[in-house]
């Protein structure tokens, strides 16, 4: 029986997963994706119930959504799509495949009976992409500095996968990096790594000395009077996952330069960073993980 999978929304991710699939002969109709020069084979449709009704799997955007409880849609689409649209159509014979959802999204999709596959949480999409961030990271870091970045103090919020590879890229470029970050396994790493680690009673005397501020925890670990203390020229670089670790007004509210940058691997290496996506769904359907 051939495989069929509807892709909705998102960036240039969805649309070179979409070719993925393809090669691997799957039914493959796009809704809402950007503009693209599709195979022919590829089914490209506006309605939503048409490009649910004969796949199985479905591909959403990553993230879900951009803005409150509307799904993630290509640019050139104007209209909000509200995601209790998109749940009324899920039926239980659909497998429902996202980077990642939270709770209330998770309910409603198991109360609709269907299958979930988070394909954010697998080891390997989890590694692979968090490399495709740091390389565009420092793609965007070198673009929006006025200054070298082996002139540069770095101060790194937070040591998970991203964080891993973020110190690991930009370790030998810069004067140094500094990290904040609470687990203690992870602070040995980062010594391991060549990375000093510092505690919130250092950061008084650390923010002065850092030009370059990069966050990776969704959550506001610095409070206003910390922020005040950063270097007169640091620029703030948030890659963070909502609700990412600044106000989204901090460059007028701090006279810093505040760049928000959700989604790096769709910008900057959007061809390899939907195949991953691709493989990695491929995998997880194949073994039933």
């Amino acid at each position: 029986m051939e495989k069929s999978i509807t892709i909705l929304g998102g960036d240039l991710r969805q649309c070179y997963a979409a070719e993925y699939f393809r090669t691997l002969g799957w039914q493959v109709v796009c809704w809402h994706t950007p503009e693209f020069p599709f195979h022919s084979d590829i089914f490209i449709t506006d309605n939503l119930a048409d490009a649910l009704e004969h796949s199985t799997l479905i591909l959403a955007p990553a993230p879900l959504t951009r803005e409150a409880d509307t799904l993630f849609q290509s640019d050139a689409i104007q209209t909000p799509f509200p995601l209790d649209s998109l749940w009324a159509e899920i039926k239980r014979t659909h497998t429902f495949a996202a980077f990642s959802l939270n709770d209330e999204q998770q309910r409603t999709l198991l109360e609709k009976e269907c299958r979930i596959l988070t394909y954010g949480s697998s080891p390997l999409f989890v590694a692979e992409n968090a490399l495709l961030t740091a390389e565009g990271l420092l793609s965007e870091v070198i673009r929006c500095t006025p200054f070298s970045l082996s002139s540069a103090n770095i101060m790194l919020l937070g040591y998970g996968h991203c964080g891993l590879e973020i110190g690991t890229l930009f370790s030998p470029l810069c004067q140094s990096i500094y990290l904040l970050e609470r687990d203690a396994a992870k602070q040995r790493l980062a010594k391991e790594n060549g990375i000093l680690s510092v505690t919130p009673a250092d950061l008084p005397q650390v923010l002065p000395q850092c030009q370059i501020l990069i966050n990776t925890i969704p959550a506001f670990v610095l409070e206003p009077p910390l922020i005040r203390l950063l270097h007169h020229s640091c620029h703030i670089f948030d890659i963070a996952s909502a609700p990412y670790g600044f106000p989204v007004d901090s460059t007028r509210k701090y006279l810093l330069p505040y760049y928000r940058l959700p989604g790096i691997p769709g910008r900057f290496s959007p061809i390899t960073a939907g195949e991953l996506i691709g493989k990695t769904i491929e995998r997880m359907t194949e073994h039933d993980l």
